[in-house]
């Protein structure tokens, strides 16, 4: 179950719960860390090269994995959970990761923004989709607030 520690990936994990809970299974929580990059201070002026930064950054790196633990410990508190903090092109490393821990399930979130991002930014959960090497279940933002308006409308 990856997570960028939104909101979204709350409810992400409530159905990858659901889900561990009936089958019996282990949950990976999973954060990307992204490297940043810097303009390398060896390049002639006005040049484009970049140095990564690596993300080991201790202060940052620290700060990740506590949000991490924290994230796992409140969805999945008496739970069998592994955590992992990962640094790379996020796509990727869910894929790798699931691929090299035999996940049998991704879950995870979707903004569900439009073309426009998608086209810019690009999808997270689309590009996991196209490259997972297991099922996943993308748990849209859309249906979330589906669910919040009936309960409200129930508690009315």
């Amino acid at each position: 179950m990856p997570t960028d520690f939104t909101e979204l990936s709350g409810h992400a994990a409530e159905q990858a719960r659901s889900l561990a809970e009936l089958c019996g299974a282990e949950i990976h929580v999973v954060h990307v860390m992204v490297p940043v990059a810097t303009e390398s201070p060896t390049a002639a002026p006005g040049a484009m090269p970049l140095t990564p930064v690596s993300p080991s950054m201790p202060d940052m790196v620290e700060g990740v994995r506590s949000n991490l633990a924290d994230f796992a410990l409140r969805h999945f508190s008496g739970m069998s959970t592994t955590v992992a903090t990962l640094a790379g092109i996020a796509h990727l490393e869910i894929c790798r990761y699931a691929g090299d821990h035999a996940c049998d399930l991704i879950v995870i979130g979707s903004h569900a923004r439009g073309i426009v991002h998608r086209l810019f930014l690009g999808s997270v959960s689309k590009a996991v989709l196209e490259h997972a090497p297991c099922p996943l279940l993308i748990v849209p933002l859309k249906a979330i607030e589906s669910a919040a308006d009936l309960n409200a409308n129930e508690q009315r």
